[in-house]
């Protein structure tokens, strides 16, 4: 597991990815910290460009629900489908708004 990576949600009630936000340093935790991917047509409202950014993967766009970032057992991540990496500063970003507002 590494930051941003992208799991696969096992019960994908409502979402059906999440994407791993915790720092490696903390890998030796039991739990990591997890912000849910909507499909974007499932999103519902528009979303806020710097709270929830859209990205395109495996040919969908999804929308990051940042304020719904919790922490979960890593018994609950699924199988790891990708990374995020590349998206850093503006994962980051977002953090940074949520908490901030800056």
């Amino acid at each position: 597991m590494a930051q941003f990576d992208l799991h696969k949600d096992r019960k994908g009630r409502l979402y059906p990815l999440l994407l791993d936000v915790q720092a490696d340093l903390l890998s030796h935790l039991d739990t990591r910290t997890v912000v849910p991917l909507a499909p974007k047509p499932r999103f519902g409202a528009k979303p806020l460009r710097r709270l929830n950014p859209v990205i395109s993967f495996g040919g969908v766009e999804y929308v990051l629900v940042f304020q719904e970032m919790a922490a979960i057992s890593i018994a609950e991540l699924g199988d790891v489908q990708g990374t995020l990496a590349s998206h850093r500063t503006e994962l980051i970003a977002a953090i940074d708004f949520l908490f901030t507002g800056s």
